[in-house]
């Protein structure tokens, strides 16, 4: 239902998350440049974060801020129509991923905060390849096979986390970073499978999150149940004159 003005309580809701989370991520990229500037290039006592940190930081909140982005231009470029449900849980996911974890470092004062993110992550990744199903075939997706919805969908998210993976490793190889957790708060290297633990722990939670959502895309098709189509980004149907 809209209001006099012509806007859903969920348009409202969007943009008040969209800016206030997009507000946050520019002045965070400000402040981590500004920081990057005068910050010492290795670690020492009493010294928290160094340069590459911040560049890091940089990276991450300009990238926070395309993401943004790209629900309007999709939209607009190519006619997509992306549920609010959807588009408010990317945003809320970006501030939760970047803002805390990165520049509050959730990631390393809440136990289990990384984890937490994965599996909620493989779980949208899953979720977003129903759409690519879709697109990619031009066919209604509740028509479709359900177990190759569901084994595609599992297959997806579970490619990104590697390429997640790899993302993290070209940081900590080129930046002297220690994304993968292969090192200790000392800066001493893990030795044998300790070195791994963190790696294949993000692996395990992600195909937890991505086949909790393929199993749900499964059931959903296969009962012709509704669940899925709030998970759909689809094409924005044309008004007629």
């Amino acid at each position: 239902m809209k209001n006099k003005y012509g806007i859903s309580p969920s348009t409202r809701i969007e943009r008040t998350v969209f800016w206030s989370v997009f507000i946050l991520m520019f002045f965070a990229f400000i402040w981590s440049i500004v920081n990057a500037i005068e910050a010492p290039l290795e670690y020492s006592q009493g010294v928290e974060l160094i340069k590459n940190d911040y560049i890091l930081m940089a990276t991450e909140s300009f990238g926070g801020m395309f993401v943004l982005l790209l629900p309007t231009f999709i939209e607009k470029k190519w006619h997509f129509d992306i549920p609010s449900t959807m588009h408010i849980f990317v945003i809320i996911f970006l501030f939760a991923a970047i803002i805390l974890g990165e520049f509050r470092r959730f990631h390393f004062i809440v136990p289990h905060f990384d984890k937490m993110l994965h599996i909620v992550s493989g779980a949208f990744l899953a979720a977003l390849s129903f759409t690519i199903i879709q697109v990619l075939n031009d066919y209604d997706i509740i028509k479709m096979n359900p177990m190759f919805v569901a084994i595609f969908a599992f297959c997806f998210a579970m490619t990104m986390g590697v390429l997640w993976e790899l993302y993290e490793f070209a940081w900590d190889s080129t930046m002297n970073l220690n994304m993968m957790k292969y090192m200790d708060e000392t800066g001493t290297p893990y030795v044998g499978l300790n070195a791994l633990n963190d790696t294949m722990w993000d692996f395990i939670i992600d195909g937890i999150g991505a086949f909790s959502m393929s199993l749900i895309g499964y059931i959903s098709i296969k009962h012709d149940k509704m669940w899925i189509n709030n998970l759909i980004i689809r094409k924005a149907k044309k008004e007629e004159d």
